[in-house]
């Protein structure tokens, strides 16, 4: 049996359609029902369960995984990193987890997690392996590509590239040459919009990951929902890395960036 843990955002719904189709037998755990419950239902239509459980409560979550006889499980979704500084009652797999920690960084806690699970027999499934037709060739996909742009790009992704290898963020904001803003706990679209702010707009984006990112988990996302309340002008090119980068909803996204006059460019 194969688990879906569900965070928030469109990467969970394209897993699930991609397990529907494929026939394989799987469940679902929102993490945050409150934001995705509607979602996966509307997706999912019966034809698989789908159980909400708090994202602060893994003893509870792993019970109910071997109570299901799982034996693989896909982590997908955005989870909000800002939890762990909530007043929230973690359970005792939480505690043992981040009392392990010498650092909470994402890479620590979900290492130290895929190797609880491998404890109990659940092998976790590459994000990639599941969503592989969300990367996106390299090249340009709507907008020109000016020699500034080029500049500023190659710039923005080494500096990306940089922060990743740091694991403090995976979005630099480059405007004329200078970085803006870099996205730490707060995400991608936070870093977006305060890069705007910094820059007064033309600013452009480059996300990508660690060269030895793991693809079980938090592989950078990008997608219609990172151009919400986005104005024209306001942000000139977005860059991203072509093989470890998943684009949520590609047409809608293009559709978006083409009528926001932003140059959008998949990066080898």
């Amino acid at each position: 049996m194969i688990a879906i843990i569900a965070g928030t955002g469109d990467l969970p719904l394209e897993a699930c359609k991609n397990f529907l189709q494929s026939q394989r037998p799987f469940f679902v755990v929102s993490l945050f029902p409150e934001q995705n419950l509607t979602g996966l239902q509307e997706v999912i239509q019966n034809r698989a369960e789908i159980i909400a459980q708090e994202c602060y409560k893994p003893g509870k979550i792993l019970a109910l995984l071997k109570e299901k006889k799982t034996t693989h499980l896909l982590f997908i979704g955005k989870v909000d990193k800002n939890n762990l500084l909530k007043h929230l009652k973690f359970d005792w797999l939480a505690i043992k987890l981040l009392a392990s920690l010498m650092y909470r960084s994402d890479k620590a806690i979900m290492e130290k997690l895929l190797d609880e699970l491998r404890t109990h027999g659940i092998e976790v499934i590459k994000q990639n392996e599941v969503l592989q037709s969300l990367l996106v060739p390299p090249g340009v996909l709507t907008g020109k590509l000016t020699s500034e742009l080029e500049q500023n790009i190659a710039m923005g992704m080494a500096s990306a590239t940089a922060i990743a290898h740091a694991d403090i963020g995976q979005t630099v904001i480059i405007k004329d040459k200078m970085v803006i803003a870099v996205e730490a706990i707060e995400g991608t679209d936070a870093c977006i919009k305060r890069g705007i702010q910094l820059g007064n707009g033309g600013i452009v984006v480059c996300k990508t990951a660690r060269l030895d990112q793991n693809k079980k988990f938090d592989l950078p996302t990008l997608g219609p929902a990172s151009l919400t309340d986005i104005k024209k002008g306001e942000i000139s090119a977005i860059a991203w890395s072509s093989s470890h980068t998943l684009i949520a909803n590609l047409e809608t996204f293009t559709a978006q960036a083409q009528e926001l006059g932003i140059t959008l460019v998949s990066v080898k």
